[in-house]
């Protein structure tokens, strides 16, 4: 019975797969490319594209954003290095806006930024849920 409320409240597998190939859609794609990073970047760490204009890198994989006190840290580690994130930075790109501007009008995305936003909540809420029925099974079992 747990399972099937755990499947109905998961994220599909499908969105992370569509984020990924949105990605690289982006990236092989010459007019689209140098967006592809900010793309990468709102995906996996669930931050609009304004507040990823200064920030410093962590040894984790997690970020340090101006007047935020703790480290963001990446829903999907693995995917700074799939994007590779750490390579490109946003001082290189030339005006945060108008790099914005183009993944909602000039690409073919399926995807916006709303939607991975809106997607990055959600898995965020997913994994919390099971940490915590995780961490409550485990006590349960230690008692």
């Amino acid at each position: 019975m747990i399972l099937n409320n755990h499947k109905r409240t998961m994220p599909s597998v499908s969105a992370d797969q569509q984020i990924v190939e949105e990605y690289f859609n982006l990236v092989t794609n010459k007019a689209t490319k140098e967006i592809a990073w900010l793309y990468g970047m709102v995906a996996t760490y669930g931050l609009k594209p304004s507040k990823l204009i200064d920030f410093t890198w962590n040894d984790d994989l997690s970020i340090n954003i101006k007047n935020k006190k703790k480290p963001i840290k990446a829903m999907h580690p693995q995917w700074v290095f799939l994007f590779s994130l750490k390579e490109k930075n946003s001082k290189s790109l030339n005006n945060i806006n108008n790099t914005l501007l183009k993944i909602m009008n000039v690409s073919n995305s399926t995807l916006n930024v709303v939607d991975l936003l809106h997607a990055h909540d959600l898995r965020k809420k997913h994994y919390r849920t099971i940490k915590k029925k995780q961490q409550s099974l485990v006590s349960a079992n230690l008692s």
